[in-house]
């Protein structure tokens, strides 16, 4: 994504807002690349160590680990088996803890993303309130490998034409005439425009697909 195409609407926050968007894809790459070869890594190595654990069964004669029990109680073979034991669960724990590394790294990554790429599709939209769309739209978009996807129905879109089809549908979301001639203008003979909570209503309501809640003047009614 080109994040130069918001400098002009962020105004000063946009260096910040670049400086943020690298450090966090540095931040992605770096640990993608340390987990991807600490992956390897741990791989190689607890491969060599179920090695050593077959060629330990058979020379023991053990078929599996409820066998140890079976054995005789030599202390060296007890020490052996636990040394053997905490050596796997401490390689399962760092390819645990490097995972979780990576997903948290990823995941504040998409999230700027999906902002800015959001905000830029929003762009250039005489919107009533922006923050109320931007809510509404962001609880429809999803991730398609690696791409920002828009449900529309049972339908996954560009996260671009998402926008297109929102304006078509709900032209009320806007305060003056959208270029398809839809939308409120105080000259068009329309009904009044929307305010905010009205729209908050409206937008909670097919969020979560049920009737919205009763606004402030008619909730002791």
């Amino acid at each position: 994504m080109d994040l130069a195409v918001l400098k002009t609407k962020l105004g000063d926050d946009y260096v910040a807002l670049e400086s943020y968007v690298a450090d966090l894809t540095g931040q992605r790459d770096a640990a993608r690349k340390e987990s991807e070869q600490g992956r390897k890594a741990l791989k190689a190595r607890v491969e060599t160590l179920e090695t050593l654990k077959t060629r330990l069964f058979d020379r023991l004669g053990l078929a599996d680990e409820a066998d140890i029990d079976a054995l005789p109680d030599a202390k060296g073979q007890a020490e052996a088996v636990k040394q053997f034991e905490a050596r796997v669960k401490r390689l399962e724990k760092e390819l645990t803890d490097k995972t979780k590394a990576l997903d948290e790294t990823s995941g504040r990554y998409r999230d700027t993303r999906m902002t800015a790429e959001m905000q830029k599709a929003l762009a250039g939209q005489p919107w009533i309130d922006q923050e109320l769309v931007e809510s509404y739209l962001r609880a429809k978009l999803d991730w398609q490998d690696d791409q920002i996807i828009y449900r529309h129905g049972e339908t996954p879109v560009p996260l671009a034409e998402g926008v297109k089809l929102l304006v078509k549908d709900k032209p009320n979301l806007l305060k003056t005439a959208a270029p398809n001639g839809s939308g409120w203008s105080p000259s068009s003979g329309a009904p009044a425009q929307p305010n905010a909570e009205t729209l908050s209503r409206q937008l909670f309501a097919q969020v979560a697909g049920k009737q919205p809640p009763p606004s402030a003047g008619t909730a002791g009614a």
